[in-house]
């Protein structure tokens, strides 16, 4: 080796110890640092290939700064839905460095997704299509009508159908009043559910609403606010029914009957009277036995006099009233029936606050063969109507103090005695109907409910109730 050679020699070993001293690593590409709060990445990534450097002739060392570390990655919205790919990092632009040995990259830490990874190579999202939705003008079948009283067999003449009241829909109801605030310590009724019978809502009501008394609406809808009871017992008069509790009314309706049982008695020379139904607590629709009975001015009073001792509950139970009309429903059993019964039914409706007695047509036939006298109208209140024929149904007018009360129109003039107004009632379309169809039996008619009636019931229905100690055992 000549002294040219050997120079060179030293200073490539001079070089090479000060680049050991510096700590310098270098390689055909910049390290990358591991950012220090990354966790570890589950696997390696591979090296890029080294890149053979070129040998140069290096100056005299100088202090080389370390690049600095690339910024972290911030995982993009693609890596939360699935694992990131393997990256290979491309070799940034590299500056000129002498010849070192290759040494291996360190590793890249990949910072993991929060949720579980789904598969490697999840299936492009799928349009999923709306569920179909009926258009807003599709037909929707229309509900039943409404129907509150059963058909009858045929239909009766003009002045005949306002004897008792038809179920056609009545006319718009004033504003109902104010109903009297009740009292501070009593608790309301929770409300109704909508679309329940009101026939279910009103029987199950105990007691009368608290409030200032009034007949509502009309007397196949309505209700009855603050009802008062009928005593069960009175000198002249007995109730019967007990269990279904309509022994309450308007206070017109127990004055009446207070007054009229003792009339009756002397009239007749009956013990007193037997007294059916009235009206439930609030009045309103019955599950049973009535379409009308529900304002608290109709009352049914029985064909059979009272007793001379006081009946027990057992027997008001299953007592029945006596039937005075024939089998052939055209004349009067002589076995039942006598001038009494006449003279029973006149008092009635000689009355001033009685709007109609509702009675058999047999027994209207005979009121008008025996009666020549109409005195004060009397008999023209007297109207014949299905049923009817072991008792009579005593309907009073609105009164002054229930201006919400739907009046029934006024009867005709006449004595209700005519050839053809009675004929109908004997005809054989009432008296023998034609027979049912045979088949599945008819779709039953839809229930009153609710709203159904005047508006001012639904607050008779919620208020809170009287102190049942108010009426004591009534």
């Amino acid at each position: 080796m000549n002294k040219r050679t050997a120079a060179v020699v030293a200073l490539l070993a001079l070089a090479g110890g000060a680049l050991a001293l510096a700590g310098l690593t270098v390689t055909g590409r910049i390290p990358v640092t591991p950012h220090a709060a990354l966790p570890p990445a589950p696997e390696r990534l591979p090296a890029p290939p080294a890149k053979p450097a070129p040998v140069v002739i290096v100056a005299p060392p100088a202090p080389i700064a370390s690049a600095p570390s690339p910024p972290t990655p911030t995982p993009s919205p693609s890596q939360v839905e699935t694992p990131p790919p393997r990256l290979a990092l491309a070799p940034p632009a590299e500056p000129p460095a002498p010849p070192v040995p290759d040494v291996k990259a360190p590793e890249l830490a990949i910072p993991e997704p929060a949720i579980q990874p789904a598969s490697p190579a999840p299936a492009p999202p799928v349009a999923t299509p709306a569920p179909a939705v009926a258009p807003p003008n599709a037909p929707v079948e229309a509900p039943a009508a409404i129907v509150t009283a059963p058909e009858p067999a045929a239909k009766p003449p003009a002045d005949a159908q306002i004897a008792a009241v038809t179920p056609a829909a009545p006319p718009p109801e004033p504003p109902a009043p104010a109903l009297a605030p009740p009292a501070a310590d009593a608790p309301a009724i929770a409300a109704p559910k909508d679309g329940l019978p009101a026939k279910q809502l009103f029987a199950a009501q105990q007691l009368p609403s608290l409030g200032k008394a009034m007949a509502i609406g009309y007397y196949p809808r309505g209700c009855l606010s603050g009802g008062v009871p009928l005593a069960v017992n009175g000198p002249t008069w007995q109730v019967m029914r007990l269990s279904r509790n309509r022994n309450w009314g308007h206070p017109s309706l127990i004055r009446f009957l207070e007054e009229f049982a003792p009339r009756a008695a002397k009239a007749t020379g009956w013990k007193g009277i037997l007294v059916g139904d009235l009206s439930q607590p609030r009045g309103g629709p019955t599950p049973f036995g009535h379409m009308s009975h529900q304002t608290g001015l109709d009352v049914d009073i029985w064909f059979m006099p009272m007793p001379d001792r006081t009946l027990n509950k057992e027997e008001r139970e299953k007592l029945s009233a006596i039937n005075v009309v024939a089998d052939d429903w055209k004349k009067l059993n002589p076995k039942f029936w006598t001038p009494q019964h006449i003279v029973f039914i006149k008092t009635a409706a000689e009355q001033p606050n009685v709007e109609r007695v509702l009675v058999n047509a047999a027994i209207k036939q005979e009121i008008c063969r025996v009666e020549t006298r109409n005195r004060n109208g009397w008999m023209a209140k007297v109207r014949p109507w299905y049923g009817h024929h072991d008792h009579i149904h005593v309907r009073l007018k609105c009164p002054a103090d229930s201006p919400n009360c739907r009046a029934q129109p006024a009867v005709p003039e006449d004595d209700g005695c005519g050839k053809e107004q009675l004929a109908f009632w004997f005809s054989d379309k009432v008296l023998k109907p034609p027979p049912k169809r045979v088949g599945p039996p008819p779709k039953p008619p839809k229930p009153i409910t609710l709203a159904d009636l005047p508006p001012a019931c639904k607050d008779v229905l919620t208020a809170p109730e009287q102190q049942a100690s108010k009426f004591g055992a009534h």
